[in-house]
């Protein structure tokens, strides 16, 4: 063994025993916290430094740690890098990046002889101390403590509480090399500091860098605790202040004690965290509890520590004294109710009391829980029963004997009820509603009445039929859930409520709440009687649906000649409005289907009709030819036919021929913009017989023009 290590054995093994067993149940609680330093306890992939920054009027102080117990050890063996870049001065941007290393050499713990002062005066230098050099590590010894925090392993237990310990002692930390303080920044320039381990690059174990941005621009003064206040009982002194409103600013506490205001000692030997893992938004108060002697008044004051060692100033003092409490309590043996109003109470109380109070008050609420307030005072010690006039419909009785010292001590409440015969008021302002899967909420306004019971709610489909009661048993609350089926064929469902009290009166029926079932049913479908299909449009006529519910009908078509196109609602026809509908945006010669759905007052539509196809006749316009002449030509052998028409949108002409004795066929289709056509298959000594028939361009078509001509 070296000589610094015997000499640790020397210095420290007869520590051990304080340190790993008493000092470690004093920090075991603090494992638990959500201190100031959570960057340690990360839990990424992988392992990381995690910095910390404060600045003073003249230096930046910095404080690190690994958040793996492995890393934690690597970075003892290897040590730390300080770095330092320099991003801003004056409010411009420094390009390129100044940088400098802060560490000469890399940051490792300091011998351990150079522990040996600190660690005989602070515990928590000796816990890191102990956690660096200690040949074990071992806190099996703590029992119960292993119950609420598991450390099984001495690597990780080293690594734990050296990191709280290091927590509560700056200059330790410092020691151990997880501190830095830059003395050289300046006023006007901003800074990102980079922390990392001095690792071969090349290690299979990589530990992240750790950065932080800070400025000695950033210095503030140190804040005064808030909400400190003080609670004196009998021998002991309850001190709570806020803890989540300077959480960033102090990680501990240091609690002060004086006798007369003016000179104050600390209370607490170890600095006072938060014990407790708050939740977002959650409001925490730390609690000491400090035992004093009785008739004499004690100063408090209390001072954050943030985790750089400051100490900031004291909150305001708080003063007080604590009084002997009373070691007998009044108890009501019975309460008469003489007549309608008036009630005797009487009580037991040690005679041996008598000397220790001024004398008892007899004390009224509502409730049980109170607000009470004093209706008798002055009853004399002696005193064993006094009466009471003015009773209300329910009273709740204490009977508080007063200590001569200004301490109370209540009886348990007693209840005290009159004969009662007069009902609740009936309840008002009943309302409801159901949805869809037939849950309904009824609420109504709270009674008033203080002996109040709760209340009976009844139900019926029919306003004229009995009223069934639902509740079996009365409901305290002012607001109740139902369920009523929705398949049925009623529409309405109608609701009362009694009040009832803690007698049993019961009040009349409230008035009645009507409410309306959502309609899940849709209508029937309507039935398309006849149709009819002319060059004045499509008629279509229809019966009704038969639901009673029914506001209109919707008639829908579709153009089959394009099989792209789907169905378009046509036309909504009021169920008042008639049964018959003509369209007349329908073109010749197309095949058009329609189909009705009847809608009812919800919305809902009933199923479609059996779809109908209608073919619309095409229209012949005998006006849209206005000439049409033939020419023989027997030289060359040919008939020269020509045609005029005023109509502009012509698609084609068909032109039919015919010999004598034969009918007309499709002979030709002649191009829109053509008016005339030369026939050169003839024979001859033939009569023919012409017709020339125009197409527009939306499908309609003119009568034929005829002509007749000998060959």
């Amino acid at each position: 063994m070296s000589k610094e290590r015997a000499y640790h054995r020397t210095r420290f093994a007869s520590r051990d025993s304080y340190f790993v067993k008493t000092f470690f149940k004093k920090l075991i609680l603090l494992v638990l916290v959500s201190m100031a330093y959570q960057g340690i306890w990360a839990q990424g992939q992988d392992a990381s430094i995690q910095v910390l920054a404060h600045a003073t009027k003249d230096k930046i102080m910095l404080r690190w740690a690994a958040d793996r117990p492995l890393a934690w050890k690597k970075g003892n063996e290897s040590g730390y890098i300080v770095e330092r870049y320099t991003v801003s001065r004056n409010g411009a941007a420094v390009i390129p990046v100044e940088s400098t290393t802060l560490t000469s050499t890399p940051l490792v713990p300091r011998p351990l002889v150079e522990w040996e002062t600190l660690a005989t005066s602070d515990d928590n230098a000796a816990v890191i101390a102990q956690a660096l050099y200690g040949d074990d590590f071992d806190v099996d010894t703590m029992g119960s403590v292993d119950n609420i925090f598991a450390v099984n392993k001495e690597l990780e237990q080293r690594f734990t509480f050296a990191l709280i310990a290091a927590e509560q002692n700056y200059e330790a930390a410092k020691l151990a090399g997880w501190a830095f303080e830059d003395n050289t920044a300046k006023p006007g320039e901003k800074y990102l500091y980079k922390i990392k381990v001095n690792l071969l690059e090349n290690t299979s174990y990589p530990i992240k860098e750790g950065s932080i941005y800070a400025s000695l621009d950033f210095y503030e003064e140190l804040p005064i605790p808030l909400g400190f206040v003080s609670i004196f009982a009998d021998g002991n002194a309850l001190l709570n202040w806020n803890f989540n409103l300077l959480q960033k600013t102090y990680s501990s506490y240091i609690l002060e004690k004086s006798t007369d205001g003016n000179t104050f000692q600390k209370v607490n030997g170890q600095p006072i965290f938060n014990a407790q893992d708050s939740k977002d938004g959650e409001q925490v108060s730390l609690f000491y509890s400090d035992s004093i002697p009785n008739n004499k008044t004690f100063y408090y004051r209390v001072k954050g520590m943030t985790p750089f060692g400051e100490v900031g100033p004291p909150s305001q003092v708080e003063s007080g004294m604590g009084l002997a409490s009373l070691d007998y309590t009044p108890h009501i043996l019975r309460k008469t109710i003489t007549d309608g109003d008036n009630v005797e109470v009487e009580w037991e109380f040690p005679e041996e009391g008598n000397t220790e109070i001024n004398g008892f008050q007899l004390r009224r609420a509502n409730r049980p829980e109170g607000p009470y307030k004093t209706v008798k005072e002055n009853i004399a010690p002696l005193a064993r029963k006094t009466r009471y006039t003015g009773l209300g419909r329910i009273n709740y009785f204490t009977v508080v004997a007063m200590g001569k010292n200004g301490t109370e001590k209540p009886s348990f409440p007693t209840i005290v009820q009159p004969l009662d015969s007069l009902p609740p008021s009936p309840p008002k302002e009943l309302s409801g509603q159901i949805d869809t899967t037939g849950v309904v909420r009824l609420s109504w306004k709270k009674n008033e009445e203080l002996d109040l019971a709760g209340y009976r709610i009844f139900r019926s489909n029919n306003p004229a039929a009995e009223f069934s009661q639902i509740t079996l048993s009365v409901v305290k609350a002012n607001e109740y859930l139902d369920t009523v089926p929705m398949a049925n064929l009623n529409k309405k469902v109608y609701y009362k409520l009694i009040a009832e009290d803690q007698r049993y009166n019961t009040s009349d029926f409230s008035e009645p709440l009507v409410l309306e079932k959502p309609d899940l049913i849709p209508p029937s479908p309507p039935v398309i009687k006849n149709y009819e299909a002319s060059e004045k449009g499509t008629v279509v006529n229809w019966v009704n649906s038969s639901s009673d519910d029914v506001i209109a009908h919707v008639l829908y078509r579709k153009n089959l000649a394009f099989e792209e196109e789907g169905w378009e609602q046509l036309v909504r026809i009021e169920i008042e409005d008639p049964t018959t509908y003509v369209d007349t945006d329908v073109s010749p010669g197309r095949p058009y289907a329609y189909t009705l759905v009847a809608l009812d007052a919800t919305g809902l539509e009933s199923k479609p009709t059996a779809q109908i196809v209608v073919n619309t006749p095409k229209r012949l316009y005998a006006e849209l030819v206005s000439k049409f002449n033939g020419v023989v030509d027997r030289e060359t052998r040919r008939i020269r036919l020509s045609w005029k028409t005023d109509e502009e949108n012509v698609s084609e002409f068909l032109l039919y021929r015919a010999e004598e004795g034969t009918s007309l066929a499709l002979y030709k289709t002649i191009a829109g913009n053509k008016r005339s056509f030369v026939d050169t298959d003839l024979v001859v000594s033939t009569k023919y017989r012409y017709a020339l028939q125009l197409v527009k361009k939306d499908g309609t078509q003119s009568r034929l023009k005829i002509i007749k001509i000998m060959y």
